[in-house]
């Protein structure tokens, strides 16, 4: 029995009182309206065409640049922020346009008006150095030079549970049991968590490539700041990295949010919510899972988690 045909198992035979084929159903129409398209066996959403997929290929990448890899909902605005703290020694008055693109991505929420935006990759391009660009991108999509090359990867993980809810909090059209269902059977748009992670994971010794957990972050922020200052090259005195712990603390992010949107009203938005719409700020706590999954989903979660990673070497805290 394959992995997936195993997976598949142990799934309930009733998803919220729905049966499988009715929940494919119903995945599938929101697919379609959603402008799924697979590139590579993956599932993308319209505004991550083809196009700008192969366009990454070709990007002219800077020996300063710094990429923040995450898969979706695992802190990307918060390292990034951090990034341009530690590139700018500290000051916070540097350009957050960069919170506004992710690097493959035509940010728009109409198909038909994408010509009219411009691409991440595009708007990177653009930026002056030193760059922090964020992207969502499998290790199978990252052009091979951008892990062998001068510029920083700081690659950004998340325990699964953790993300899913946060997946899910942005996802209002569905039920959690719905979700969970398409996230034990890697369903989602933007591929597998455990595809992406251990993507990176296997980079780890990479000397470009910074490997970083969430759960981390919380429980050293200041250490965790000073390993990525190290990383792209910055030696910072004690005053400086306090000053960017009290800025980048769940609290200092709260305020800088809510700053942005009070200088910029609904154009600030853009740069704190996704689509404008969920917030990207949210609780920032590790362990708010337990709110969500019932019994029965911890466990059987476990058990996907268990067949995932045996043998990688790689543990996550699912609780502080």
């Amino acid at each position: 029995m394959s992995l997936t045909e195993q997976i598949q198992a142990m799934m309930p035979d009733l998803i919220g009182g729905k049966t499988h084929q009715q929940v494919e159903k119903e995945w599938a129409a929101h697919e379609k309206l959603m402008g799924c398209h697979v590139v590579d066996g993956v599932k993308f959403p319209f505004y991550v065409p083809q196009s700008n997929l192969e366009a990454l290929k070709t990007f002219e990448v800077r020996d300063d640049d710094v990429f923040v890899i995450t898969c979706p909902r695992s802190g990307t605005h918060w390292v990034g922020e951090i990034v341009h703290y530690v590139l700018h020694e500290g000051k916070g008055d540097f350009d957050r346009s960069f919170m506004n693109y992710a690097w493959e991505f035509t940010r728009s929420d109409d198909p038909t008006k994408m010509d009219s935006v411009t691409p991440g990759y595009k708007a990177y391009a653009a930026m002056k150095s030193p760059r922090c660009i964020l992207t969502h991108c499998l290790e199978r999509f990252l052009p091979l030079h951008i892990l062998s090359g001068n510029a920083k990867v700081v690659y950004v993980a998340r325990n699964p549970k953790d993300r899913l809810v946060s997946l899910f909090n942005m996802a209002s059209h569905w039920t959690f049991d719905e979700v969970f269902w398409g996230y034990c059977l890697e369903k989602m748009m933007f591929g597998s968590w455990f595809d992406h992670v251990l993507g990176y994971w296997k980079h780890r010794d990479n000397k470009n490539l910074l490997f970083l957990k969430y759960e981390d972050l919380h429980k050293d922020l200041r250490g965790s700041i000073c390993k990525i200052a190290k990383h792209v090259g910055k030696d910072l005195p004690d005053d400086v990295i306090d000053g960017i712990v009290e800025s980048v603390a769940f609290s200092g992010m709260q305020r800088t949010y809510q700053q942005l949107e009070n200088d910029l009203g609904e154009d600030g938005k853009r740069f704190t919510h996704s689509e404008g719409k969920a917030p990207y700020l949210r609780k920032g706590q590790v362990g708010d899972w337990k709110n969500t999954f019932t019994v029965a989903q911890s466990a059987l979660f476990d058990k996907i988690y268990a067949l995932r990673m045996e043998g990688t070497g790689l543990e996550f805290d699912f609780e502080l």
